[in-house]
């Protein structure tokens, strides 16, 4: 366990950028797009055949999931808060976690604190603007809070296979 201050916080304080950084990106984004966009429903094409940037907003989750819920913001919201304080909790406890462990779970809390900031704004929905498509087939609307959020996912199970050592109990040898 490193004894120096400045070690000490280097892999919680890199999170804790990261998680700044998808914010501010997030939000800044959605911000520059609804300048852009201002009216529900707008479609401009980015790459004609594949690629728009649209103007949606979903009450609920991943695919629209719990969309005529009322209480579905404020629940998700609520959630995602909670999931971030995990999130914050584990890497302060186990401060030796892997690199891209770190950069995972910073992405995630961004992610997810990002679109929370939606979530408690009027009109509590999250604004999604990025359309992939590829001919009639449309992927959900999704905005870099949910890419970061995926993004994180996919370095977590990457590092399941590259570093497993990291999700076993032995790992809680490192904590404080």
């Amino acid at each position: 366990m490193p004894t120096d201050a400045s070690t000490r916080w280097r892999r919680p304080g890199t999170a804790a950028a990261i998680t700044a950084a998808v914010i501010l990106a997030d939000q800044l984004s959605k911000a520059l797009v609804l300048s852009y966009l201002p009216v529900e429903g707008s479609v401009r094409p980015l790459i004609p055949g594949c690629l728009n940037l649209v103007h949606r907003r979903n009450p609920g989750i991943a695919f629209s999931l719990f969309h005529d819920w009322r209480g579905a913001p404020f629940f998700f919201a609520a959630f995602a808060v909670v999931v971030a304080v995990c999130i914050a909790v584990v890497v302060l406890r186990y401060r030796d976690l892997p690199w891209k462990i770190i950069a995972a779970l910073g992405l995630i809390a961004g992610g997810a604190l990002g679109n929370v900031i939606d979530r408690v704004r009027p009109p509590h929905t999250v604004f999604d603007f990025i359309d992939c498509y590829l001919g009639t087939a449309h992927w959900p609307a999704f905005n870099l809070a949910d890419s970061a959020i995926c993004i994180g996912a996919g370095l977590l199970i990457l590092a399941s296979f590259t570093d497993p050592q990291a999700f076993s109990r032995d790992a809680s040898s490192s904590a404080p």
